[in-house]
């Protein structure tokens, strides 16, 4: 059962965002959805779940009150995590505008203590995520090669593409250019088609730096074959 309505908040937009095509998910404000969005990308998360809990407390007014947490999210143990036994713990996420935690620090503290709290008891983490560790370079390199997602492109173009970096590994987005394409005109629709695979996981980058003409790519391998090769 969700704990909270979802309305007007922080003078932001409020509504749903589809998660993976897999699920919707309620946000509060664009901050919210920008978290989602983060998370969408992020392999290594595997479900995210709204307003998870209500938890009871005593505020500043030794009044009795809950607390909602925005979000928890779980996240998968990847071959590497396996090796050495490490699991990620689920994170427990409070979403807030840096002036509101600013403003309404020592009304906001006793939640934020019964959100510790609760995340020891359960094995999870608590963070709380305002607009400086959500909109970032990163948010910026997914909303942009987001615009390319759904356009179409040439099939046959995608597998030279493909081809290509089975067969060199790791290069960078003009040196793949140079190589596939003779036109600047050629080059543009490469370069449109690159960001394509980028948004579709076809291909990787470290997302969290500035995209261009110098960013490093390679071929996003399946989870089938990370298995086989550190397990093998």
């Amino acid at each position: 059962m969700k704990n909270r309505k979802i309305g007007y908040t922080y003078g932001s937009v409020s509504g749903r965002y589809s998660f993976r095509k897999e699920k919707s998910i309620a946000f509060e404000s664009t901050l919210e959805r920008d978290l989602i969005a983060l998370l969408e990308f992020n392999d290594s998360v595997i479900d995210v779940i709204e307003q998870p809990v209500t938890l009871e407390y005593v505020n500043q007014n030794g009044r009795k009150t809950t607390y909602t947490p925005d979000f928890l999210v779980y996240f998968k143990t990847s071959p590497a995590y396996g090796m050495s036994n490490h699991h990620p713990r689920p994170m427990l996420i409070e979403v807030k505008p840096h002036r509101i935690l600013r403003k309404k620090l020592a009304e906001l503290r006793p939640k934020f203590k019964i959100a510790m709290k609760y995340a020891r008891e359960n094995g999870y983490i608590f963070k709380i995520y305002d607009e400086n560790r959500i909109r970032g370079q990163e948010l910026k390199n997914i909303n942009f090669i987001s615009r390319h997602k759904n356009l179409g492109y040439d099939d046959e173009e995608e597998r030279r593409i493909i081809e290509h970096l089975k067969a060199v590994g790791h290069t960078t987005v003009d040196h793949l250019l140079a190589h596939l394409y003779v036109t600047d005109e050629q080059r543009g629709i490469g370069l449109g088609q690159t960001w394509h695979l980028l948004a579709n996981k076809k291909i990787a980058c470290d997302i969290g730096m500035p995209l261009g003409q110098h960013t490093v790519i390679w071929l996003n391998v399946d989870e089938s074959y990370e298995e086989g090769v550190w397990n093998g």
